[in-house]
């Protein structure tokens, strides 16, 4: 039986990997979550489930008023904005804070996240450079890093390579890509918005661009040449993945394309999920 406190920091894009391992896991476990702005879906989709979770304040956390169950499986749950994605300095600042603010609380910490475009940050060695509790995060079954959250989706990076040659424009979408569509889009294009924001209509009629925030994306979408959205599907998260995906085919204009079979995989979240208990396990094995 597993015993000891697990600490989670993750990315929304990503919790639908955890919570998919905690559906399957029949372990009784005890899960508290840090309540910030970020948890609203992961707290849904756990009721959902029918997954028990209690919420702690950030506060309580850091002056070390959290009580996990003594001699259970604990899991303690720290979730950052999706935006941070898109700035890979003040993700790396961020993730490295709160891995510092977990240390006296925890026995080994899952990072449920990538690190867009941070590619030297391979986080449980600098964990373990810093002396810090013993880290897992989502890799290939060679033990390469998964990148960001299509490379966790699709089992790593050389895989990714593969895929943009065989599928090329195409934004590749799995459950969380499109009901987080609107956030990650703002996210990666705050500046284009900025810009869109200051065009008159004689400029975007010029442009080709059409009005509203969807024509502007439009407009982006077809100078990177993207034509379709390819559908990643390894059944991880299930909130309306299709009806999602018909909204965005209607909002973008571009066609649905499904992946063939052996593109989508769990390998790395079920990987990371077991990687993460063995090392409760080794913690708690003298």
């Amino acid at each position: 039986m597993t015993s000891g406190v697990l600490g989670i920091i993750g990315c929304p894009m990503l919790e639908d990997n955890l919570v998919y391992c905690l559906r399957k896991d029949p372990e009784p476990r005890d899960i508290a979550i840090i309540r910030n702005d970020n948890i609203g879906s992961i707290c849904r989709k756990l009721e959902m489930h029918s997954i028990p979770y209690r919420i702690i304040e950030e506060s309580d956390f850091k002056a070390g008023r959290y009580e996990p169950v003594e001699g259970e499986f604990n899991l303690v749950i720290m979730l950052f904005s999706l935006g941070l994605h898109a700035v890979p300095e003040d993700l790396k600042a961020t993730v490295e804070s709160m891995t510092e603010e977990m240390q006296p609380f925890v026995d080994a910490i899952g990072f449920y996240l990538g690190t867009c475009g941070t590619y030297e940050w391979d986080i449980p060695k600098w964990c373990e450079s810093k002396g810090y509790k013993p880290s897992a995060m989502f890799c290939d079954e060679k033990g390469n890093l998964c990148h960001d959250c299509v490379g966790v989706n699709i089992a790593g990076g050389p895989k990714y390579l593969q895929m943009e040659k065989h599928y090329p424009g195409c934004i590749y979408v799995f459950p969380a890509m499109a009901t987080n569509y609107d956030d990650f889009m703002r996210a990666n294009n705050k500046e284009q918005e900025a810009i869109a924001k200051n065009m008159t209509p004689e400029m975007m009629e010029v442009l080709g661009i059409e009005p509203g925030a969807d024509g502007y994306m439009r407009w982006l979408l077809s100078l990177g040449n993207y034509r379709y959205l390819l559908k990643l599907d390894n059944g991880i998260g299930d909130e309306g993945f299709d009806e999602n995906l018909r909204k965005l085919e209607e909002r973008t204009h571009l066609e649905i394309k499904d992946a063939e079979p052996g593109w989508a995989s769990t390998q790395p979240t079920v990987d990371l999920y077991a990687k993460c208990k063995s090392l409760l396990d080794q913690a708690h094995s003298g």
